[in-house]
């Protein structure tokens, strides 16, 4: 793996900027055990890092959940089997939960003392525990937690999921290229401040590439029922749908829209990007488009192993939230390594100085202010099954 570590210039131009973390405790707090010797692959530890891993293993955002567990168990393994430095890692479930999960990082922060935390799995729950990660001065690691305004909580916070905004930007007008759209219809869930700030995004989107709008309808995060609304996209006959939903309320609307005849793609966000919610649409899948961070069709350094070790490991393919937890833990390993160091502000130093590292979502960087930078994948479900838009 290729990568290189900045200077220390950005660094002090966060200072300047004021930008700094408000713990004042960072640097006396360090454990000097887990400082070693040598860098890199010749980096040694003597005592364990310990990662926190707050994650969605059960109600609403599970399938997800489950996916990264898995990718970060994988990755971690393999990490330790490598030497020099050995990671234990802290597993707590967030329940979909935001004040769960501000009680998971209330206990990995305070009781465990761990380096680095890696999630939660949504933004909502993000919005709600990385406030506390800044606070203490713990660097945090976003894996799915694309909504608008994440990097801007802190400068201990990162993430390695490509942002809605990012997604949609590449969707869109991958969709209107590959299938020629002109109208579209929008529906969108009005009530929860993730999927509300998507809906911009995507009318800014449609609007630069000169796409009418044809259909508008709202619903609710609770609303199971959506055929009033569908009746009147249909009757507005547009070349596709644009949906904004959490998961909850994605798999009625996209079936009902089917069982209406409403056959147009229907291009979506992150939720779209699992092989559970296509199992769980059934034929209601084909046509669904979606931007996203990762595919199995990938031309990635390692991508081939990776898809290769997870399938023998877990008896099933890997999607794109265990690719990025995959990955998220590589990035740890890079931050540790570059100064062989596992306390809490050497890792957020340096995971903020990551340049141009070959990773399995393909060429990557994090930036100091936590924002990753990579090329996004457009993928089309056909057939049951993810493939490239081209």
């Amino acid at each position: 793996m290729r990568f290189k570590i900045g200077s220390v210039a950005a660094a002090v131009m966060l200072l300047a900027a004021g930008c700094v973390s408000e713990s004042s405790n960072a640097t006396a707090d360090a454990d000097n055990s887990l400082v070693g010797t040598g860098s890199g692959d010749d980096c040694v530890i003597e005592s364990p890092v310990k990662v926190g891993l707050v994650l969605s293993l059960t109600e609403g955002a599970a399938f997800a959940g489950e996916y990264q567990q898995q990718g970060l168990e994988l990755a971690f393994n393999q990490l330790n089997e490598k030497g020099g430095v050995e990671y234990q890692t802290l597993l707590e479930d967030d329940q979909t939960n935001p004040e769960v999960g501000i009680a998971a990082y209330e206990k990995l922060i305070d009781r465990e003392k761990v380096s680095i935390i890696v999630g939660p799995t949504l933004s909502n729950v993000a919005f709600s525990t990385f406030f506390d990660a800044q606070e203490a001065g713990v660097p945090a690691l976003g894996i799915s937690t694309t909504a608008e305004g994440i990097p801007e909580i802190g400068d201990y916070i990162f993430r390695d999921s490509l942002s809605e905004q990012i997604a949609l930007n590449a969707s869109i007008p991958a969709a209107k290229k590959t299938l020629g759209l002109e109208r579209v219809a929008i529906m969108y869930d009005s009530t929860d401040e993730f999927t509300e700030s998507a809906y911009t995004t995507m009318k800014e989107v449609l609007e630069d590439e000169g796409i009418e709008i044809v259909e508008d309808q709202a619903f609710e995060t609770s609303d199971q029922e959506f055929r009033a609304q569908l009746t009147k996209v249909k009757d507005a006959n547009p070349d596709a749908v644009v949906l904004s939903a959490l998961p909850g309320a994605t798999i009625p609307l996209v079936k009902q829209a089917r069982e209406l005849g409403i056959d147009a793609p229907i291009i979506g966000g992150n939720a779209f990007n699992s092989p559970v919610m296509v199992g769980a649409l059934e034929d209601a899948a084909e046509g669904l488009i979606v931007g996203g961070a990762w595919s199995s069709a990938l031309d990635s350094v390692g991508n081939e192993e990776f898809i290769a070790a997870y399938t023998e490991e877990y008896d099933r393919a890997p999607d794109q939230f265990a690719a990025q937890a995959y990955t998220a833990a590589q990035l740890i390993d890079v931050a540790v390594r570059a100064d062989c160091d596992g306390n809490r502000e050497a890792i957020k130093d340096n995971l903020g100085q990551i340049l141009e590292l070959e990773t399995i979502l393909g060429t990557l960087s994090l930036d100091e202010n936590g924002e990753v930078h990579q090329d996004p994948v457009v993928q089309i479900v056909e057939n049951g099954e993810f493939k490239i838009l081209e």
